[in-house]
């Protein structure tokens, strides 16, 4: 028979299968609690998190008794067994004691959360990560009206702490506010220079995710549709600091950008020479394609990646594959030959004659040479004026987008 333990509160009940919370006073003087059932399915998997959440409202003129409690399930088929890992917490208190080999999802209500990978933290021991609603924030930027609340996120209390690896923020924002012609970004407040800086997103209804790799105080700001001519806005939302606008790729990198599908750093630079790797090129497509982010595979190594799910979709779509069933090498800098592969699936085009004339074309891998030719007798990708094709050199950021761009037209 199967054995059932709850962990974290809550009474199981093995005969109906349900697990009771007793949550609290129903009112400030009355008598007895509150109680809540959940339903636990068969088969339930090892580590489920059972959450409840309990809002109970007095007769009363005031008296309000708001709970959220939220029980983990440990399932299995008999017998004993040793011990399990750290598991990955789920909150939505705006705080929470994360193991730094587990991670978790610390959530503000519904309003603001941050998914923590496996690994992003520093250390081995506990670390409390904290959400909090900042009293008295920064003002908006000239031009810029708010969305929503700014927060600051902590860890340890240190409200500038440096990641492992990339966290996901995903902020929940009201469509309404917005006018015609106005979009959502992610802004996050530098305490050296006092201004906002935009991180865009993704938005999706009225949420909108961001990737980071530090915490500060963030929040989710729009340019208003039509500003004020004597309050320019800021020159922090209008430039990368290291894409000047005599940049060969500057106008690509700014279209795209304004469109939500690539962003820079949290620094404020785009590092536009630097070599994009094949993860961040999966993401670009998938957000210019808008595809749908679930059910997507999963490689060994993209599982808790911050891109697994744009990776996921992008391979689902047919347009990246992997090294092999298992690896897809997400944080490898992507070749050009990659790069046209993936850009000839997406935008479904072929070869006219699968030759290309180049210095260097028998360097061209054989799955590739199809592909590059495509997008080299369509005009997406050029050569170099050596008349090198260069198959095999990692792309830099500025060249990725340009390609891209090419392909959009």
């Amino acid at each position: 028979m199967e054995d059932i333990q709850v962990q974290n509160g809550g009474v199981y009940n093995p005969a109906k299968r349900t697990i009771t919370w007793n949550i609290g006073l129903i009112a400030l003087g009355s008598e007895g609690t509150v109680s809540f059932t959940a339903k636990i399915k068969a088969g339930t998997a090892a580590g489920t998190i059972i959450e409840n959440t309990g809002y109970i409202e007095s007769e009363q003129a005031s008296p309000v008794t708001t709970n959220t409690t939220e029980t983990k399930v440990v399932t299995s088929s008999g017998g004993g067994g040793g011990g399990s890992g750290p598991s990955a917490v789920h909150s939505t208190t705006g705080q929470a004691s994360v193991s730094p080999a587990a991670g978790g999802r610390i959530g503000l209500g519904s309003d603001v959360s941050v998914n923590i990978p496996a690994g992003a933290l520093k250390g081995t021991a506990k670390v409390d990560v904290t959400i909090q609603e900042v009293s008295s924030p920064p003002s908006a930027p000239a031009g810029f009206k708010l969305l929503g609340t700014v927060y600051e996120f902590k860890v340890g209390g240190d409200a500038g702490y440096s990641f492992n690896k990339p966290v996901t923020l995903t902020f929940t924002f009201a469509p309404d506010a917005l006018a015609d012609g106005e979009t959502p970004a992610v802004y996050y407040y530098d305490e050296a220079t006092g201004q906002w800086v935009n991180l865009g997103g993704t938005i999706s209804g009225n949420t909108i995710t961001v990737t980071v790799d530090h915490f500060t105080k963030f929040t989710v700001l729009a340019k208003e549709a039509t500003p004020s001519p004597e309050q320019p806005a800021p020159v922090s939302d209008r430039l990368f600091s290291d894409v000047p606008a005599s940049f060969w790729a500057s106008k690509v990198i700014y279209e795209l950008h304004g469109l939500g599908v690539v962003s820079g750093y949290p620094d404020g630079t785009f590092r536009p020479d630097g070599n994009i790797t094949r993860a961040e090129f999966a993401v670009i497509l998938a957000k210019a394609l808008k595809l749908p982010l679930t059910g997507g595979k999963v490689f060994d190594d993209t599982a808790g990646h911050w891109a697994g799910d744009y990776i996921g979709a992008a391979y689902a779509a047919g347009i990246v594959s992997g090294y092999n069933e298992s690896s897809f090498g997400p944080d490898d800098p992507i070749t050009r030959e990659q790069m046209a592969v993936m850009i000839a699936k997406a935008a479904g085009i072929e070869a006219e004659t699968p030759e290309i004339a180049f210095a260097d074309s028998d360097e061209i891998s054989i799955w590739a040479g199809e592909a590059l030719a495509a997008v080299v007798q369509n005009g997406i990708m050029q050569g170099y004026p050596d008349n090198t094709l260069r198959p095999l050199g990692k792309a830099t950021r500025a060249e990725a987008v340009t390609v891209f761009a090419n392909a959009l037209k």
